[in-house]
């Protein structure tokens, strides 16, 4: 499959090579939520073991995460978010987010809350220099100084789509959560 026309112009691509998969998203997910061992993984993931280690190993030589010996005889090992692996918490959230919302059912198994306050949290994605909430309508693409004649057509293309919103993306757009923005904007500016 084709991911782009220059995958390593495009950050996207880029990210997908590294995580472009579910099983990979759900072990990030455990990770996330304390996993560290492999039977650990394949228990809560019901993952067979050969795919649970091409993904493991991938996502070490990728940097997500690191790999730890824990016992010498047999060798076991722990794995541990690395920092690149970390930072893909927001892509996770938003994932949470849009499942929520989309997707919902009339079952709660878990529920993403505040650690403090046990307040439930709508995440949403911000821009970390004003704090405001990202949604398409704030959103265009500039072509860079080596971006391909693909590049600029899509930069073009979302340029232009300004012009040519649909009242639902208009509707979409209102609907971000303003409590959400502030409380992510709180959170950056104390930082």
């Amino acid at each position: 499959m084709k991911v782009s026309d220059d995958p390593e112009l495009c950050p996207i691509a880029r990210a997908l090579h590294c995580v472009g998969d579910s099983w990979t998203l759900l072990i990030l997910r455990d990770a996330f939520q304390g996993a560290t061992r492999f039977d650990t993984f394949q228990r809560d993931l019901g993952i067979a073991s050969n795919m649970l280690t091409r993904r493991l190993e991938r996502m070490v030589a990728n940097g997500l995460l690191e790999k730890f010996r824990y016992q010498d005889r047999p060798a076991r090992f722990e794995y541990r978010l690395t920092l690149a692996g970390r930072e893909l918490l927001p892509v996770l959230l938003t994932l949470y987010r849009w499942g929520e919302l989309h997707r919902p059912i009339s079952q709660q198994g878990l529920q993403l809350v505040d650690r403090d306050t046990r307040a439930p949290i709508a995440p949403v994605v911000v821009d970390a220099r004003s704090g405001d909430a990202l949604t398409l309508s704030r959103l265009t693409l500039c072509p860079g100084p080596d971006a391909t004649p693909a590049m600029h057509r899509r930069a073009e293309r979302m340029q232009s789509m300004r012009a040519h919103t649909t009242p639902n993306s208009a509707e979409t757009d209102a609907a971000a959560p303003a409590e959400g923005a502030d409380a992510a904007r709180r959170t950056i500016n104390d930082r």
